[in-house]
């Protein structure tokens, strides 16, 4: 990976070269987005956005092949990129990255309309022949609950492509600086109760809990990942720790997932990391 990010960064050339390949490759599209976000953050909004101009061609076939994935996490990475050099907060970019995510989601919502009527309909037939017919689904929340699952995971997806970014930044420039500030990622009291005031308030004042609930955990999932990956640190643990982790995850992903987002809550308020001794 440390190769790849060095020829990336050796000239305007060898980043649209990778950059523009990866997005027209199926299922490579991260590493397009994450080569834009790498020029974004190391030399700017003006270069990272002639990078997005060539990245866009063939983005947008895939956008004529009815796919608006690779355009939407890419556009997305270049955002949050240009979020994260101005502001150098993760916590103001994982802000930004909800309202990128709700723009994403409405993008989704008009693009796959055909397909998520399919699915819902495939969805609703599998379920009514295991009940018997005895119950319905009811279409329209299944379907806020496919454009959440969308969302978030584009979004998630946008992250991801920043966080491999920001790391390929560090490993060239400035070796185990990404290492220190993910590690410190804590998510402030202010916005974890704003966060919480939505979820909870939101269904009364109208908003579809079932497509923004998704979105709306994201920050908390993200700042779980690093209290875990920093407590570990502080402990002196291993990697083994962070391998079990993972695994459990795949496993065992919405429990996992769960107990990130309240340890995430906790640690806005109580700062555990803090609270752990060091090893040494």
């Amino acid at each position: 990976m440390r190769a790849l990010a060095e020829y990336i960064t050796k000239g305007r050339t060898q980043v649209l070269i990778v950059a523009v390949i990866t997005a027209m490759l199926p299922l490579l599209y991260w590493v397009s987005a994450a080569a834009v976000g790498l020029i974004t953050l190391r030399r700017g909004l003006t270069d990272g956005l002639g990078i997005l101009a060539w990245v866009l061609l063939p983005a947008g076939a895939w956008i004529v092949a009815g796919d608006p994935t690779p355009l939407s996490v890419i556009a997305g990475t270049f955002i949050l990129a240009a979020v994260l050099r101005q502001s150098v907060s993760w916590v103001q970019t994982l802000g930004a990255a909800m309202i990128v995510g709700l723009f994403t989601s409405l993008l989704l919502d008009a693009m796959l309309g055909d397909l998520l009527n399919q699915v819902i309909s495939m969805v609703q037939e599998m379920f009514r022949q295991s009940v018997e017919g005895q119950v319905q689904l009811d279409s329209e929340g299944l379907r806020l609950l496919l454009l959440g699952g969308f969302g978030a995971v584009h979004t998630a997806m946008m992250l991801s492509s920043l966080v491999l970014a920001r790391w390929w930044q560090a490993l060239i420039y400035n070796p185990g600086g990404f290492r220190g500030e993910f590690h410190a990622l804590r998510i402030p009291p202010l916005m974890s109760g704003i966060i919480l005031l939505i979820i909870v308030a939101g269904p009364h004042l109208g908003l579809e809990s079932a497509r923004w609930l998704p979105m709306l955990l994201l920050p908390w999932i993200m700042a779980g990942v690093a209290l875990l990956h920093g407590s570990v640190a502080k402990r002196d643990l291993g990697r083994s720790w962070l391998i079990m982790f993972y695994i459990s995850t795949v496993v065992f992903g919405p429990y996992v997932i769960t107990l990130l987002v309240f340890a995430a809550f906790i640690d806005s308020f109580v700062d555990i990391r803090r609270r752990i001794p060091a090893r040494n």
